[in-house]
């Protein structure tokens, strides 16, 4: 399927430095590259994306290797139920506006790229267990200082110098 997220830069960041716990999260998961990971390292996972196409492409996956996901179709938290040791999001962080649901996967963030990640922090802690962490793609186009005002610590654990722009691997963990 070309209309599936490709395994990119920002993709690659994620497999290479996130840690997934026993119930692991991923909310637009896309190609699947991190669920399958996940699953693959022995966490329970949960996989939502609002795109149909992506859903049933990951289930045929994760039947076909033996891998245990659990894929949703959902828009973020909509479909998702508990509370997880890890959360992760590769959000669309590019700035536009996306014309269809197969654009959402990269641009649809609206001016600053980020509504759709305010959107999510707004609602993630929610899912997060006490002791978990999240771990999202932010770009140097998002307003980072002010996502801060949501209830997390924001540890920045790696950054990439693309063409026209950064992006930024964080770690987001409850302030208690």
């Amino acid at each position: 399927m070309d209309e599936i997220y490709p395994i990119s830069e920002d993709t690659l960041l994620l497999l290479d430095n996130i840690k997934c716990g026993k119930k692991v999260l991923e909310i637009g998961t896309g190609n699947g590259a991190i669920a399958i990971k996940c699953a693959r390292d022995g966490s329970e996972v949960i996989a939502v994306d609002i795109d149909r196409d992506v859903v049933e492409h990951l289930k045929k996956i994760a039947e076909e290797n033996n891998l245990d996901i659990q894929v949703r179709q959902s828009n973020l938290f909509q479909n998702v139920e508990g509370r997880f040791d890890t959360i992760i999001f590769n959000p669309p962080y590019l700035p536009g506006d996306a014309e269809n649901i197969k654009e959402l996967q990269w641009a649809g963030g609206g001016r600053y790229g980020d509504e759709i990640i305010m959107e999510f922090l707004e609602e993630a802690w929610r899912y997060l267990k006490d002791d978990g962490e999240i771990y999202i793609i932010l770009s140097s186009y998002n307003r980072i200082e002010e996502m801060k005002k949501y209830p997390y610590r924001f540890d920045m654990l790696k950054k990439l110098k693309l063409s026209f722009h950064s992006i930024f691997l964080y770690r987001l963990r409850k302030k208690i």
